[in-house]
């Protein structure tokens, strides 16, 4: 089932607010009776997408730290 731009909205702002799946997934119940299966996609797709972001920071980071410290530190990698 394809979910509302409204209930996927309702679903990150819960989550995103207490941090909890399990209260995301209770209210989200309540509100629009959205199945769990939805809440875990919902929220599993910003998780990889935010890991990705995270991921691609870390190495551009890495790769100046290499670049300005002259490889004295590749080791630690």
């Amino acid at each position: 089932m394809q979910l509302k731009v409204e209930e996927r909205v309702f679903i990150l702002e819960s989550y995103l607010k207490g941090m909890s799946y399990a209260h995301c997934r209770q209210s989200s119940f309540e509100k629009f009776r959205i199945l769990k299966t939805n809440v875990t996609r919902a929220i599993g797709e910003v998780n990889e997408r935010m890991l990705g972001k995270v991921a691609r920071n870390m190495m551009k980071r890495v790769d100046k730290c290499i670049e300005l410290n002259g490889h004295h530190f590749q080791h630690l990698l």
